[in-house]
């Protein structure tokens, strides 16, 4: 349920900025979802939709893009773009590898009209 909260989140900034700037209405959230992130877009799609209802955001589309996270290796301290599919470290090949996440999830744009 992390993604209601990330949702929530998001349209308010969206709303605050659409008012701001006296929009119609919002068509579009564009959002980058870190490849480290254990969330479901799935989940994050059916909560901005849930929450826009009666909002000038009602009906706007959800664009989510997976974006490379940096990764960090345990026993070089390498750093390197990590992947899920990573299993060692490109630089000593150690297993020992985790990824360095700072926003799973982050509203980058709005479309609005």
């Amino acid at each position: 349920m992390h993604e209601m909260g990330i949702a929530q989140d998001m349209l308010k900034v969206a709303l605050e900025y659409a008012t701001k700037n006296k929009a119609r209405r919002i068509t579009q959230f564009n959002v980058e979802m870190s490849a480290a992130a254990d969330e479901s877009e799935d989940s994050l799609r059916f909560y901005l939709e849930s929450l826009t209802r009666g909002t000038l955001a009602e009906g706007a589309q959800v664009q989510i893009a997976r974006v490379p996270t940096q990764g960090k290796c345990f026993d070089c301290a390498g750093d390197f773009l990590w992947t899920p599919d990573l299993v060692a470290c490109p630089h000593c090949s150690s297993p020992r590898v985790r990824p360095v996440v700072h926003d799973e999830f982050r509203l980058t744009s709005i479309d609005v009209e």
